[in-house]
């Protein structure tokens, strides 16, 4: 089966045990630097607590790679929709 990328729609990430374990968060200097606690922003959406910019791993993710994802900074600007 043939999928052309341009056609393919973004599926929303799931919080499932595995994408937890793929996650990057933990190793980002944005999540370290402002000492978030959750993970996998991109199924759950941005964090609670206000943060700065710091560098992020976002797009580098397995999990932005398995899901087409394009955004980043998702701990801070909130899940892809």
């Amino acid at each position: 089966m043939d999928v052309n990328l341009e056609e393919v729609t973004l599926m929303m990430v799931s919080m499932t045990p595995e994408n937890n374990k793929k996650c990057l968060c933990g190793t980002c200097r944005t999540y370290l630097y402002n000492s978030l606690r959750s993970r996998v922003f991109c199924a759950f959406g941005k964090s609670e607590k206000p943060s700065q910019m710091k560098g992020c791993v976002c797009n580098s993710c397995p999990i932005s790679i398995e899901y087409n994802l394009s955004g980043y900074y998702f701990c801070i600007k909130g899940a892809e929709e």
